[in-house]
């Protein structure tokens, strides 16, 4: 554990890693100093989750699902879960590294080394793995700074590789997949401040507003949930893992009043954006997931 948050350490303050960026994409790293309970966390791609101190639980239905110092997991998507986050007891600090993966990722991973699995049969659900030194070999060699897509890539599926080979169960995920509002989502991200429209969208995807909204309605949800949705989740990683001022993180994400931000803030997730960003200052730096 020691090795990997050194690893982060290095590159929180590396020169790269302006604006709370860092140098690798699609890696993220939560530390707080306080216990936080989110209620509703959206998660719109899948990632691994390597607890580095502290406890994160998952409320999935009725089951708890808790990964202590040490242990990984593995987050199905898309999908919405309540969370707590809990510090260690002796180092008063929570901290975990978020490596997202994609779909398509996995499946290349399934088809390139003929694993199979009846992925038809199984629950799509949170995994647990306990990590080993072939694990966090990946994981130390995926943190070290290199500017080729393609290499960071292959190191992301190494880590997959891994994964799959223990749980071959992590196939699964493959069935869980939502093209349409992933495909809306997808485009609504590249600009949260535009006063989106559903007609944007349809002229975009070439397809009629009443086709549209009858796929996402087959998907359990609608165009309007998934913009508020998609504003609110992107304000939550924000207030986790940046230090930008609230009203800053409210104007990003497409909200002219800081006050209805706050507000929809509270009744999603719980908790007013103020009390969370509390929560991840006492514990010191924070690292953003990168572009």
């Amino acid at each position: 554990m020691n090795e990997i948050l050194s690893a982060i350490t290095a590159l929180l303050t590396a020169p790269s890693a302006a604006n709370d960026k860092t140098a690798i994409p699609n890696v993220g790293f939560i530390s707080c100093a306080n216990t936080v309970h989110i209620r509703h966390v959206p998660f719109h791609d899948p990632c691994v989750i390597l607890v580095l101190s502290g406890r994160k639980t998952f409320y999935e239905g009725s089951q708890a699902i808790t990964a202590e110092t040490g242990d990984v997991l593995t987050i199905p998507a898309p999908a919405s879960f309540d969370l707590r986050n809990e510090p260690d007891q002796r180092s008063r600090k929570y901290r975990a590294l978020i490596i997202p993966f994609s779909i398509e990722q996995l499946e290349r991973v399934g088809k390139a080394h003929n694993i199979d699995h009846e992925r038809q049969q199984q629950q799509i659900r949170i995994l647990r793995f306990a990590q080993d030194k072939v694990f966090l070999s990946a994981i130390k060699h995926y943190l070290e700074p290199i500017e080729q897509p393609s290499l960071i890539t292959h190191r992301l599926m190494e880590i997959l590789l891994i994964l799959v080979n223990k749980s071959p169960q992590l196939l699964s995920y493959i069935l869980s997949q939502h093209s349409w509002s992933r495909r809306v989502r997808a485009m609504m991200a590249a600009d949260l401040t535009s006063t989106w429209e559903i007609s944007d969208i349809c002229a975009r995807l070439a397809t009629t507003e009443s086709t549209l909204r009858r796929h996402l309605k087959n998907e359990n949800t609608g165009f309007r949930e998934l913009l508020a949705e998609l504003r609110l989740s992107s304000a939550l990683m924000q207030l986790m893992q940046t230090a930008l001022p609230i009203y800053q993180i409210a104007y990003d994400c497409g909200y002219q009043s800081v006050s209805r931000f706050s507000s929809n803030f509270h009744k999603r997730f719980g908790l007013p954006p103020r009390k969370l960003r509390e929560a991840v200052n006492e514990s010191g730096q924070s690292l953003a997931v990168s572009e």
